[in-house]
This record gives C-alpha cells, structure tokens and sequence, in this order.
C-alpha cells in the first residue's frame, strides 16, 4: 500500500514538471520564429534600401550624364553658325539642373552623407558649366537707347538730357540684384501676406533685428544675419542661409541649407533632408511659430505638416555614418520659446534705438 501511494505522488509531481517543460519548449519556439521574423523584415527592408540606391544611382548618372552632354554639344558646335533660339536652349538646361537637383533633395532620406555630397559636386559642376558656355555663347547685352535722336528734335535741350539721365539710371538698377531686406540694424520688420505669397524673399546684411514673414513664400535666402531673429511661415520650396551667427532662425520648408554658419538655434519643420556645411554650434528644435493665417499657409504652400524630418541633419564636413556630427545638436531639456514675448521684449529694448521707421512693414 505504500508503495502505491509513493507511485502516485511521483506521478502527481511529473505532471507539472512536464507541463514546465513543454511551456518552456513552446517560448522557445516562439522566440525563435520572432527572431526570424524579425531578421527576415531587416533582409527585406535593406534589399529594398539597396535597391532604391541603385536606381537613384542609376537614374542620376544618367541624367547628368545626358544634361552634360547637352551642353558639350552646345561648346563643339560655337565655331559654326550661330545656333537657334540660345536662350531658349540654356533656359531647358537649367530647368533640367533644378530638376536633378529636386530629385537629390527628395532622396536624401535613404541616401548617405557621402553620396549626397557627391551628387552635389556633380550638380555643381553641371551649373558651372552651363553658366560658362552661357556666357561665351549667348551676345552680351548692349545698353543703347534708340530713338533718342529722334527724341532730340521734338524736345527741348534741357528735357532730353533729363529723359537720357532718367533711362540711364533705369537701366543701372535693372541690371543690379535688388534684396527684399539688406542693410538693417535694431529693426523689427515685419512682412505680410501680400508681400510674402509665392515669392522668393531675399535677405542681407541685417543685425540685431527681428524679421517676421507671415505669409507662405516661394523660397527664402538669407546672406549675412547676426544677432537676429528671423520668424518664417511656410515656405513652399527651400531656405538657404549663409553667414549667420548668434542667430534664432524658425522656418518651414521643404529643403534647408546652411552655410557657413555658427552658434545658430534652428526651430525647424523640413519635409526632405536638412543639410549644413561649414556650420558649427547649430542646435535643432521642432518648429513653433505661430501667427492667425499659419493653417492656411501651411495649405496654400503644399507642405506636408505630418512629415517633419527636423532630427535627421546631413553634415556634409562629418562623413562618419556611425558617430554624430558635433557641429549640430538637438535641443534638450529647453522650453520653446513664446515669440509674443520675445517681440515684447525686443520692441521694448529697441524702442531708444535709432533705426528710422521708413517701411510700412516696419512696426
């Protein structure tokens, strides 16, 4: 009889200890087929990584390669007689230029720092190149004004003068580049919708001042900032800046290039790729600027507001894809800032200030 009751009890304890057994063999199993599963997504995800390189690659070369041949085609052929339609030639190339460059900008996301920057050396050279044959094929532009003999006779002496002097002046400031802002000092500028929408704003040499564009531009370019802060709606296309130091820069685009550029505080929504060269000390943060028609910019520039690529910074002097550039940083542990604040205090600073009111725009 005790030999029975023992044989139970050890029956009653195998149960359990095979049960163990089967659950621990059963979580091993699916362990193993999650890790599997996992590794089989990696495969899949660096195929398709690859293989979308390749056709960048692919398709890139062979568009440069095309517009580069375009273009020698123009150099052999300027010794015979004059080609047809120069301008309308050199205007196709350069349209194909932007265009390669918009494909570039578009596959940053899966490209690396260094083949990015090669594309971009390639780019370079294809403009170059444009530009010089442009120049040695396309007639310089003559300044003459005809018929200002004929308007001689019917004027008197003094008003042809006048009216010579006149189209003298028109014809030296057509030809020089006209900056939406330059040279400003202590000013808070600030440009509305009807002077912002769909166009190309430039900027240069401001220092010390607060510049506001409340509409969604074309595109932005900025030369020469310092000590400024510089508060941007949407921008359809891209923001490029060179030369900015101790700045604070909030901006929406769809590409960004910084240039040349130091101690800069970027609050940032970018839909491609960022990029920086020659920058040192830029930190990063999420867009935040705010104004009543911010929506409706955001939809009339066709940015996607989902899509906001602002962690992801190329550096085109720090190649190494395994070790962060220390040329940029994300900012940590720092409040956003409230700009109605940041206007208050500047207004209230600069208010002793000599900086003449001339512009409407100016507040």
């Amino acid at each position: 009889m005790a030999e029975t009751d023992k044989q139970l009890e050890d029956t009653v304890d195998a149960c359990p200890r095979k049960d163990y057994l089967l659950e621990r063999l059963n979580k091993r199993n699916k362990d193993r087929q999650n890790y599997l599963d996992i590794k089989l997504e990696q495969r899949n995800k660096e195929t398709a990584l690859n293989e979308g390189v390749d056709f960048f690659a692919q398709s890139f070369g062979e568009r440069a390669c095309e517009i580069e041949q375009r273009i020698s085609t123009l150099q052999l052929d300027s010794g015979d007689a004059p080609l047809p339609d120069l301008t309308k030639v050199f205007g196709d190339i350069t349209r194909q230029i932007q265009e390669l460059q918009n494909y570039l900008t578009a596959s940053t996301m899966f490209l690396s720092d260094f083949k990015i920057k090669s594309c971009q050396n390639v780019l370079n050279s294809l403009t170059s190149a444009c530009d010089e044959a442009r120049q040695r094929l396309l007639p310089k532009k003559k300044f003459g004004f005809s018929g200002k003999k004929t308007l001689a006779k019917k004027l008197p002496p003094a008003q042809s003068k006048v009216d010579g002097q006149e189209k003298t002046q028109k014809a030296t400031s057509d030809s020089a580049f006209i900056w939406t802002i330059a040279n400003r000092n202590n000013a808070h500028i600030v440009l509305r919708a009807e002077q912002v929408n769909g166009k190309d704003i430039t900027i240069s040499n401001v220092h010390k001042c607060l510049v506001e564009l409340q509409g969604h531009a074309g595109s932005v370019q900025i030369s020469k900032a310092s000590q400024c802060t510089i508060l941007c709606g949407p921008v359809s296309r891209s923001f490029f800046a060179e030369h900015m130091e101790r700045c604070t820069v909030a901006i929406a685009c769809q590409q960004l290039r910084l240039h040349s550029s130091q101690s800069t505080r970027i609050y940032l929504h970018v839909t491609c790729r960022a990029i920086i060269e020659d920058c040192r000390q830029i930190e990063v943060d999420v867009y935040n600027y705010d104004y009543a028609e911010l929506e409706s910019d955001y939809e009339q520039s066709g940015l996607n507001k989902s899509q906001n690529n602002y962690t992801d910074i190329a550096d085109f002097n720090w190649l190494s894809p395994d070790v962060h550039s220390p040329n940029w940083q994300l900012l940590k542990d720092h409040a956003a800032p409230n700009w109605s604040a940041v206007r208050r205090d500047f207004l209230n600073r600069s208010s002793g200030e000599a900086d003449v009111k001339d512009d409407a725009s100016i507040i």
